[in-house]
């Protein structure tokens, strides 16, 4: 299948948009303050994340404003869209099973997330990894550095390299605001930015129909 195109207009500057946040104090230990930020993400029952993306391929490019949750039983739910709900599409996952809608009102289902992706917008991005490095977690197969915080700093696994440039404080926990990652080999390059998160309870619920990013119902 050809893939498809996926034009979203959205202010490259915004997507570089600063996250201000306050003085704090160094940790003792920052290892040990890592294994405990690394625990309290573990242990997260579910999490909801809004912002803008930008990805960039060999062949094209797209910039979108997204939604991501988790829910505690593994299921998951991507929305993006361009401004004002425009080439609104879902992804949605759990459970060895993946759905895509897209902002056609075309569907596409299949076993994996990240191959509805690539078949149907040429994204080759690994989505059960990306659940955990938008939260901060390197996974087991990871080797990564942390910064004087004791939170994940840059991350290395298999062809993919992160960085993880800003963090904001949501509910006493240190969260992504801003991470980079590239694939050398072939020039892929994914950028998101976190404009706020949602830990936990009923934010991270998985709807079952799909919806706009932005507007309508």
């Amino acid at each position: 299948m050809a893939p498809a195109r996926f034009v979203l207009v959205l202010s490259a500057a915004l997507l570089l948009g600063a996250c201000t946040t306050g003085p704090r104090p160094l940790p003792d230990d920052r290892e040990r303050a890592w294994d405990e930020a690394r625990a309290q993400l573990r242990a997260l029952d579910g999490w909801r994340a809004e912002g803008r993306l930008a990805v960039r391929t060999p062949d094209d490019g797209a910039q979108a404003h997204f939604t991501w949750q988790e829910s505690a039983d593994g299921r998951f739910a991507l929305r993006l869209a361009g401004p004002w709900g425009q080439g609104a599409a879902r992804l949605v996952g759990g459970a060895g099973q993946a759905r895509l809608d897209t902002g056609e009102g075309r569907e596409y289902s299949g076993p994996d997330a990240r191959e509805l992706l690539f078949a149907v917008y040429g994204w080759d991005i690994p989505v059960a990894a990306l659940r955990r490095w938008l939260i901060g977690l390197p996974g087991d197969d990871a080797e990564y550095t942390l910064d004087r915080f004791g939170r994940v700093a840059t991350l290395d696994w298999r062809d993919w390299s992160l960085e993880y440039r800003r963090y904001r404080q949501q509910d006493g926990l240190d969260l992504p605001a801003l991470l980079i990652a590239r694939r050398a080999a072939d020039g892929v390059a994914l950028r998101m930015a976190v404009d706020s998160w949602q830990l936990g309870g009923q934010p991270a619920a998985v709807p079952d129909s799909p919806v706009p990013l932005m507007g309508g119902g």
